[in-house]
């Protein structure tokens, strides 16, 4: 039989924990960054909606039931709003809710990039 060699290697149950751990910190402070986003996003919508009796405006909202999944939606119930949004054949388009997240998109995408950086030392 062939010469072995044995390697032990200590304290890898302790770092796969401790990544574990880790790993759980940076999923809850994206969690946070999305959840700031939205309200960005639902503040915009709000303040771009056009409004005639306010009740599309008071729809808007931020719904994290997913949030668990890193997933947040800002939105609206009322059967009405895609047509504010796109328009119709008799009405063009006033769109609130893109625009609210197209200009926020590039933001939570970096708020989310620094969580990510943070604690590693790049940037």
């Amino acid at each position: 039989m062939a010469d072995q060699i044995t390697i032990k290697v200590n304290g890898i149950p302790e770092a796969l924990s401790k990544l574990k751990k880790y790993q759980f910190k940076k999923k809850e402070q994206i969690k946070q960054e999305l959840i700031k986003g939205a309200f960005r996003v639902e503040a915009l919508a709000k303040d771009n909606v056009p409004v005639d009796t306010g009740r599309l405006r008071g729809s808007i909202t931020v719904d994290p039931s997913d949030i668990a999944l890193l997933v947040t939606r800002v939105g609206t119930d009322t059967k009405y709003a895609p047509f504010v949004e796109f328009g119709t054949k008799v009405m063009e388009g006033r769109a609130y809710l893109f625009p609210s997240f197209f200009s926020q998109e590039n933001e939570i995408v970096k708020a989310i990039g620094r969580t990510l950086k943070k604690d590693i030392g790049i940037g």
